[in-house]
């Protein structure tokens, strides 16, 4: 009799055990579905500093002026500018980025772009990134290769937030006196702290510290220290490659025309 009774209490709590377990399993997927749904939400993002360097937005229309003499390197009013600085930056002219290496993937989904340098920058960047990997330090490549156009409308967007060109010039360069025009040029990151890509917090990192005493051992230099000649911010993120013959023609005949030795 005991026996029957209790045969039929399991088969009753059986099936109720059967529907707790199914409600768990519902309750769990939709739980679940709801944290990725978030997740890609935020990823989908780009971290603000870089909205704010304009260097992982899709491409914006212009809606301020910029002075002829910085859209136009080299050359204003049909007159030379080389060798002439405008608002403290050199004129620099635009690489052929087809004959440029990629040296990395900067951008989450939408706002992934590959980032380039000229061959023999992108090689010994290779070899720096793999040195101080050895060592325990992160060094990621956020913005190489950067052509007129996008410095133009960055350079747009820093004039319409500062008021002027001459205050925008103090945090980016005119078009067509960027450094990035030529392919020698990079900014890096630390790769364990990605909030701090292009900020001033970059030189309290592993990697800046790791830069400041190896960089130069694969022939990059700092381009803009603190209390530069040029009068530009100081920027603890932008290396210059100035390891071969062809980069020091470009960077530091510039400068020496005027007097400043980078």
């Amino acid at each position: 009799m005991k026996l029957k009774l209790i045969s039929k209490l399991w088969k009753q709590l059986r099936f109720v055990l059967v529907i707790v377990l199914v409600l768990i399993g519902i309750a769990l997927n939709i739980y679940a579905a709801t944290q990725f749904a978030k997740r890609e939400s935020t990823i989908s993002q780009p971290a603000s500093n870089i909205e704010r360097e304009l260097k992982v937005q899709p491409a914006l229309t212009p809606t301020a002026s910029v002075p002829s003499k910085a859209i136009s390197p080299g050359t204003t009013d049909g007159k030379t500018l080389l060798g002439k600085s405008n608002l403290g930056h050199f004129p620099f002219a635009e690489g052929n980025s087809s004959q440029m290496l990629t040296v990395a993937s900067y951008g989450p989904g939408e706002y992934q772009r590959f980032e380039k340098l000229v061959p023999e920058a992108a090689l010994a960047l290779m070899k720096l990134i793999y040195a101080a990997r050895y060592e325990g330090v992160w060094i990621v490549p956020v913005s190489g290769f950067r052509n007129i156009a996008d410095q133009e409308k960055l350079f747009e967007v820093q004039i319409q937030k500062l008021g002027s060109p001459e205050a925008a010039a103090k945090l980016s360069a005119p078009p067509g006196y960027s450094e990035h025009h030529t392919g020698y040029a990079v900014d890096l990151a630390d790769g364990h702290f990605p909030k701090q890509d292009i900020t001033y917090n970059f030189a309290t990192t592993d990697t800046f510290k790791w830069l400041n005493l190896h960089a130069k051992e694969f022939g990059f230099e700092l381009s803009f220290p603190g209390n530069n000649a040029q009068g530009v911010s100081y920027e603890p993120w932008h290396w210059r490659f100035v390891g071969s013959p062809e980069a020091q023609v470009i960077f530091r005949n510039q400068a020496s025309k005027l007097g400043i030795i980078p």
